[in-house]
């Protein structure tokens, strides 16, 4: 009977090492797959944000290509917006909203909504766009934003790899 009662006691202590093991490896498993989802996470919204800066400094350029079409206009610091890259501009806002910071980009837009001329429509179709006084101060401003953002994310993404990952420890 003695070795009845040991041999059950071992056959529960093997069980509860097993169940505990069993648990860690769960828990693992689970704080592995949610920091490789806050990793990319991280590298999407660091793309998105390049890709964000990309049209905006594509559109910065155009005013090179589109001189005589700024005839009217004295200031450098105007910018012209094709109706395209505009409602290209609120799109890509919208679609990846998760990913940008929504605060930053409403305040971009109704910044630069407050600088848009009042032209009558035959100019507006013959332009082919918006033109914002004082809007290209705004567009730069916004792209060395977007730049900064992106420098910080890319800080941020360094300092999370860098951290060790073990079964008893938290990384996030």
């Amino acid at each position: 009977m003695t070795y009845f009662f040991i041999g059950l006691l071992g056959v529960l202590v093997g069980a509860a090492i097993v169940m505990f093991t069993f648990n860690l490896r769960i828990r693992y498993d689970e704080q592995k797959e949610k920091y490789r989802r806050e990793m990319e996470h991280k590298v999407k919204e660091i793309e998105t944000l390049v890709l964000l800066n990309k049209k905006i400094i594509e559109i910065l350029e155009k005013r090179i290509v589109m001189m005589d079409k700024y005839v009217s206009f004295d200031a450098f610091d105007d910018c012209y917006i094709t109706v395209d890259d505009y409602i290209y501009l609120q799109s890509f806002a919208a679609q990846n909203s998760f990913y940008l910071p929504n605060y930053f980009i409403e305040e971009f837009f109704k910044k630069i909504a407050t600088r848009k001329v009042v032209l009558s429509a035959e100019e507006t179709v013959q332009v082919g766009g918006y033109t914002f006084k004082g809007g290209r101060v705004l567009m730069e401003q916004f792209s060395d934003k977007i730049k900064e953002m992106v420098y910080e994310r890319k800080v941020q993404l360094k300092k999370e790899t860098d951290k060790p990952f073990t079964y008893f420890s938290n990384p996030l």
